[in-house]
């Protein structure tokens, strides 16, 4: 059976996929890559449908060795380098955002990523896993998924099947490339509890330069700035939640909900980032300060659409 061997981790590194919609009622996390346009477009450049596993790499320092050849591309972070290094011979650097093929006994690093917090890395195969309603991805707080439930560790083997050896050489187009652009400004649309909040609370919000705090992870995003009140009470009847859902607790400091949040939650939620912006959101390091505009349901469903349609028509390939 033809394998990847972890060889290092990073501080966060797991296997991420489409993740597992349309169970949350049933209490199961949505999960999925925090960066769907990086998983997205690495698969793209490996010739692999848009919703197969990668690796999804928070920080860097990510490695390990194939024992066949393949192919692999790194997107989301389109200024870094890996690192290969054949079983005989000289290493060699590789950019991110094209098709690189691998030979047995290659070993691969993603060193510490300079142009973006996280990175998504796929392989021109799948994962040999069995799937959780529907996925392999990793939701850890769940223990469901990817090996055992976990994040990857030094020395695991992840088995692979349906290998395509030398697919298409690819490279991101200046359309998909602007997609990472570094961004600090991101649309919300107000609500669902936003009336829990008095006018010159949503005025704080969106006037306000947000720093992003040291506690982030697949689960969510705390920021620090001026306290933001509540009418009466953080608290309210538990609710479902979505990605992207803008959580603000008794202490006034807004959460941002990501790809691991809890499936319901009983704090206010005075809006929630759109789909369209949520990916650049997870690709900023901590004490970044970012800003809030409003913008209406009809104009995020708009924005939504536009941007599948750039996708579809770059990449010729459905939108997940």
């Amino acid at each position: 059976m033809t394998m990847l061997t972890i060889l290092t981790t990073g501080p966060y590194t797991s296997i991420q996929d489409k993740g597992r919609t349309g169970h949350q009622a049933l209490g199961v996390p949505e999960g999925g890559a925090v960066d769907p346009d990086a998983r997205i477009t690495a698969n793209w450049l490996v010739s692999q449908p848009p919703a197969t596993a990668g690796f999804e790499i928070f920080i860097g320092g990510f490695s390990f060795e194939t024992d066949t050849a393949l192919a692999i591309a790194l997107s989301g972070s389109l200024s870094d380098q890996l690192t290969i290094t054949p079983a005989s011979g000289d290493a060699r650097t590789e950019p991110a955002g094209q098709t690189i093929c691998l030979q047995p006994g290659d070993q691969v690093l993603v060193p510490s990523l300079r142009g973006s917090n996280l990175a998504f890395l796929s392989v021109s195969a799948h994962f040999d896993l069995p799937p959780v309603f529907g996925s392999v991805g990793t939701s850890p707080n769940a223990r469901i998924g990817g090996l055992d439930g976990g994040m990857l560790r030094a020395g695991d083997k992840l088995p692979l099947r349906a290998i395509t050896p030398s697919p298409k050489q690819r490279q991101l187009q200046t359309e998909c490339t602007r997609l990472f652009k570094p961004q600090t400004n991101f649309r919300i649309v107000l609500g669902p509890q936003d009336f829990c909040f008095e006018a010159d609370q949503i005025e704080k919000l969106i006037r306000t330069g947000w720093k992003l705090t040291t506690r982030m992870d697949r689960m969510g995003l705390r920021l620090s700035g001026p306290r933001l009140t509540h009418k009466i009470s953080a608290d309210i009847l538990s609710d479902g939640i979505v990605k992207g859902a803008v959580q603000v607790p008794g202490d006034g400091q807004p959460i941002i909900l990501m790809a691991d949040h809890q499936t319901t939650g009983g704090y206010t939620k005075i809006a929630s980032v759109i789909s369209t912006d949520l990916p650049a959101l997870t690709r900023l390091a901590a004490h970044r300060t970012i800003h809030f505009t409003i913008v209406s349901q009809a104009e995020a469903e708009q924005l939504a659409r536009e941007k599948a349609a750039l996708l579809s028509n770059v990449l010729s390939t459905e939108y997940y």
